[in-house]
This record gives structure tokens, C-alpha cells and sequence, in this order.
């Protein structure tokens, strides 16, 4: 409902898509988003993204957008390429998983706001009904033979990263009011 909204007001949107190359997991986490699994690909509510000309769509091969959106090869960041070309003040932040995924990215762009690297970009804004987070208890995690460090409790963990996120300098909201 969110992006609809972005899009029909002629906003801007980002979005990333995971993209890990086949065998190669971020531990402690199994392998998922493998290149041709289709798990790399957007989830079908999203698909229209493919086709709106407000979205830029972003392949990222690690769990931190900000990394993920920088070429290897050229090291030109797609990401901050968007936000200067856009003229961004304020970036709006949704996703999965809160605490991981969402986390490592607003860490990310709240240092490199504070570095100079954002431009105009004052506020990073998460929008908190917009993030969710997966739950992975203990019991699940010894029979699937992951580490214990795997073990994932969904409404703690979810809370940590908003915690961490507000304490790094995140405006977390509710709800947002978009004017014109």
C-alpha cells in the first residue's frame, strides 16, 4: 500500500532485491534469495515494481543495502547515486527482517549522513508497520543443526533493531502523513 501510494504521488522508490549468489549463505543464516531460485526475485504483491517508472530496483548480494548497492566492479553506489539524483531530504525505510535486513541499512545511511555521503538527506525515517521480522526458536534451530547463535525470537528481536535503530539516530513512526 505503501509503494502504491509512493507511486501514484510521483515519488520515488527504492527497492532492494536479495540476490546471493548460489552456496555462498551469510551465516548463521541457511542459504536463501540464491541467484535462479526464485526466491530472487520480488514477491508477486511487489511485481508491479518491475514496470513502475518511480522505482529504481537494486540487486544486493549481502544482507546491508548500502554495501549491496555498490558495484564491485566500478564501486559506484546505486543507492546514494538515487538519493543525490532524487534530491531526497528524508528517506523512508521498510522492510524485512527489522533487526537485520532494515537494521544494517539505516546504521548504515545514518553514518553516511553523518559522513557527508547523503547530500540533503536530514531524516531517515522507519516506518515501524512497515517492518517485520522472522521467529526461529531455539527447538527449531537444533533440529535444522544451526548454530544456537541462529536462534531468532521474533518480537524481542524485532524491538532490538527498532531500539537500535531509534538510538542510532532513526526517526521510528507509526504512521506517516504525506503532504502534496
Amino acid at each position: 500500500a505503501l509503494a502504491r501510494t509512493f507511486s501514484e504521488r510521483k515519488r520515488p522508490l527504492l527497492a532492494f532485491i536479495d540476490s546471493h549468489a548460489p552456496g555462498k549463505p551469510e551465516p548463521p543464516y541457511p542459504a536463501h534469495c540464491e541467484q535462479g531460485s526464485g526466491e530472487d526475485e520480488l514477491v508477486a504483491e511487489l511485481a508491479w515494481l518491475e514496470e513502475e517508472p518511480q522505482a529504481t530496483l537494486v540487486r544486493k548480494d549481502c544482507i546491508n543495502g548500502y554495501v549491496g548497492a555498490i558495484d564491485p566492479h566500478t564501486q559506484v553506489n546505486a543507492l546514494q547515486e538515487w538519493v543525490s539524483d532524487e534530491g531526497l531530504e528524508t528517506l523512508v525505510v521498510v522492510g524485512i527482517c527489522t533487526d537485520i535486513c532494515v537494521m544494517d541499512l539505516v546504521l548504515t545511511l545514518l553514518s553516511a549522513r553523518n559522513h557527508g555521503l547523503l547530500g540533503k538527506v536530514r531524516d531517515i525515517v522507519v516506518l515501524e508497520p512497515g517492518c517485520a521480522t522472522y521467529d526461529l526458536p531455539a527447538e527449531v534451530v537444533e533440529q535444522l543443526g544451526l548454530p544456537d547463535t541462529a536462534t531468532h525470537p521474533q518480537a524481542d528481536s524485532h524491538h532490538i533493531g527498532l531500539y537500535c535503530m531509534a538510538a542510532r539516530g532513526a526517526v521510528i513512526a507509526s504512521q506517516l502523513e504525506l503532504t502534496s
